[in-house]
Parts: C-alpha cells; sequence; structure tokens
C-alpha cells in the first residue's frame, strides 16, 4: 500500500507537471499501473480492518484526483482552464506592451519615467522628501512646457535635463536639435 501510495502521488505531481505544460504528455501509463496495482490489492484479501481502510482511502483518494484530472483535461480541451486562461492573458498582455514600446509613443512614455526617476533620485541625493511626487502631475508639468517652448519658439523637439544648482533640484527643457 505504501507503493500504491507513492504512486498515487507521483501521478498527481506528473499530471499538474502537464497541466502547466512541464511534460508534453499526460501520464497515462503510471494511472494504468496505479489502476492494475488497486485491483490486486483489491483481490487480496486483508485481516487487518485498518489496512482494509487505508487501502479504501486510498482508491477514494485515486478517484477524486481522477475526476479532477478529467475535469481540467476536458476543461483545457474547451479552452476554458483558468491557468491557461492566465498565461493566455499575460502573453496577450506582453505583446501588447511590446508593440506599445516598439512605437514612438511607448518610447517617448519610457524616456519620461526614466526622467521621472533620474529626478527622484536626484532629489533624493540633495535630501529632499519624494513621497509626495506624482508621476502623472510630472508628466502633465512636463507636457504643458513642452507645448509652451512649442508654441512659443516654434521648436519641434523637446529634450529634458535634470540640473541641480545650490541644492534646488530642477528639470530644464530645451530644443533638441
Amino acid at each position: 500500500m505504501n507503493r500504491l501510495e507513492a504512486m498515487i502521488e507521483q501521478a498527481k505531481v506528473q499530471y499538474e507537471q502537464f497541466f502547466v505544460d512541464i511534460i508534453p504528455r499526460a501520464p497515462e501509463q503510471l494511472q494504468k499501473d496505479v489502476r492494475r496495482l488497486i485491483k490486486e490489492l483489491l483481490a487480496a484479501p486483508f485481516k487487518n480492518s485498518a489496512d482494509r481502510f487505508r487501502l479504501r482511502v486510498l482508491v477514494q483518494r485515486f478517484q477524486t484526483y481522477h475526476t479532477y484530472w478529467e475535469r481540467v483535461a476536458k476543461q483545457r480541451e474547451e479552452g476554458t482552464y483558468v491557468k491557461d486562461l492566465f498565461k493566455a492573458d499575460m502573453r496577450e498582455k506582453m505583446g501588447k506592451d511590446a508593440m506599445r514600446q516598439a512605437s514612438s509613443s511607448g518610447a517617448a512614455e519610457k524616456g519620461m519615467q526614466q526622467l521621472f526617476d533620474s529626478y527622484q533620485s536626484a532629489l533624493r541625493k540633495a535630501g529632499n522628501k519624494t513621497e509626495n511626487l506624482d508621476y502623472g502631475a510630472f508628466r502633465k508639468s512636463l507636457m504643458s512646457k513642452a507645448k509652451e517652448l512649442k508654441t512659443k519658439h516654434g521648436v519641434k523637439k523637446v529634450k529634458y535635463k535634470i540640473t541641480m544648482k545650490n541644492g534646488k533640484v530642477s528639470v530644464k527643457a530645451s530644443s533638441k536639435d
């Protein structure tokens, strides 16, 4: 019965690996071996009621797992398995993020985030508090400065630079050649 219990646990682990695509095929041979061993043990005469009880518990555990494995396999075939849906959503999100970062607006957003991070670190070095900094407000402020530069001076592209003067940190905007 110890061997049966170990085989059931091994089948459980292998099925979970199959469901998350670590192994390519379901462990059907192991499942057949478990069924064969169960039949042999059910046919064996047990004189001890504790052993009979333990065998029934193991058989029920295997049947519960088997029902679960069938349900998950059916859900995978139908495309409704939760873990697969999660992975599909993650792949889709990562694809969208990659496309957005490849675009010019994505590159601008990444540059804006890097500028914000540099501004925060410069403030920390200067001994200022950074808890109340808001990326949205920072971005909005820089966008309005860029718009102002473009309308006043006819600048097409704007570049930003973090400067520190007399312990004060500021962001300087200038035209990009």
